[in-house]
């Protein structure tokens, strides 16, 4: 049985040691839903992507978005810890692939366009979020 690729990315932030922490760091959960609590938090999201890279169907990229939100007043520490998350893997692409993660071959993690980019604030909630799309590239 195979996990899910949500899982797999997440567990892959953490081995490259991204503190998720409740309440003292950056907690990663799975998307769509954006939980309404804590305040700092990362939502990934799969988002489709090129699909198999090979004729032999061996080698998969998908696109996965990483949504950061911060606490509220406080849009340089969300700003922060996206930029945080992205060096993480951008680094991890030039260091420590291909790994294994949950039964999965992680062969790159690279960025599809931009850095991280503010989204629309929202004056009732104040909470500042940050989004960046990512490739994942799995597979033999």
């Amino acid at each position: 049985m195979s996990t899910a690729q949500t899982q797999v990315i997440i567990d892959l932030i953490g081995a490259l040691g991204w503190d998720d922490r409740q309440e003292l760091a950056w907690p990663l959960v799975p998307g769509p839903y954006v939980p309404p609590d804590p305040d700092r938090l990362v939502i990934i999201t799969g988002a489709g992507g090129p699909g198999y890279l090979t004729d032999e169907a061996s080698v998969d990229g998908s696109i996965f978005q990483a949504r950061v939100r911060g606490v509220p007043d406080d849009p340089i520490g969300a700003e922060n810890a996206a930029s945080q998350l992205d060096d993480l893997l951008l680094a991890a692409s030039r260091t420590r692939f291909p790994m294994m993660i949950d039964g999965t071959s992680v062969n790159t993690v690279y960025r599809s366009g931009s850095g991280p980019t503010a989204l629309p604030f929202d004056p009732a909630d104040r909470r500042t979020e940050f989004t960046c799309n990512y490739v994942i590239v799995t597979g033999v």
